[in-house]
């Protein structure tokens, strides 16, 4: 082979070395076969659920909440304990989270057994969470922000394997955080 010859298939072997991984990775993009990490492990709202001047109607901090829109089951009874849990859960962090119960008339369900959660009543608050599956917890950041929500189950395992999954977010979110 020839000096010109072997000078350009080594150039052409360089150009295809840079040009065939660009290639590759805008095809994998475009065609959609990558999706990107997630690290959470509930449902995120994108974009976030504002609860704008309703927000003071909750008590400060991070808040875990649920709905009770009057059709509470057992779902909603394994959804409290689970609330109420978080206290012990959290440990030192506990401080800057509060469990709340949202409903827009005073709520029917006993709540002596889980007496760390607060019952906020307030119509407008309930139909501002509305975009929230019904009997879902969700996560409630400092400034008025519904970010995550997750489902509740009457089946006491399954909802211990939700809890865990809001704890883990929960956790992530308040090492992150640098309110509330």
């Amino acid at each position: 082979m020839s000096n010109v010859k072997k000078s350009r298939a080594t150039l052409i072997g360089v150009v295809l070395a840079f040009l065939i991984p660009v290639i590759g990775a805008k095809l994998v993009l475009d065609q959609n076969w990558y999706q990107g990490a997630v690290t959470n492990k509930g449902t995120m709202l994108v974009p976030p659920l504002e609860l704008k001047q309703l927000n003071q109607l909750l008590p400060e901090g991070w808040r875990v909440a649920l709905r009770d829109d009057g059709a509470c089951g057992a779902a909603c009874i394994q959804a409290l304990y689970a609330m109420n849990q978080l206290d012990v859960a959290l440990g030192k962090e506990t401080d800057r989270v509060a469990p709340v119960l949202i409903s827009a008339q005073p709520s029917s369900l006993d709540l002596s057994n889980v007496p760390l959660i607060t019952a906020v009543s307030d119509a407008a608050l309930s139909q501002a969470i509305n975009a929230v599956p019904a009997h879902h917890l969700m996560i409630i950041d400092p400034l008025g922000n519904v970010v995550l929500h997750y489902a509740t189950f009457a089946d006491e395992e399954k909802m211990r394997a939700e809890a865990k999954n809001l704890l883990a977010d929960l956790r992530t979110l308040l090492k992150l955080s640098k309110i509330g």
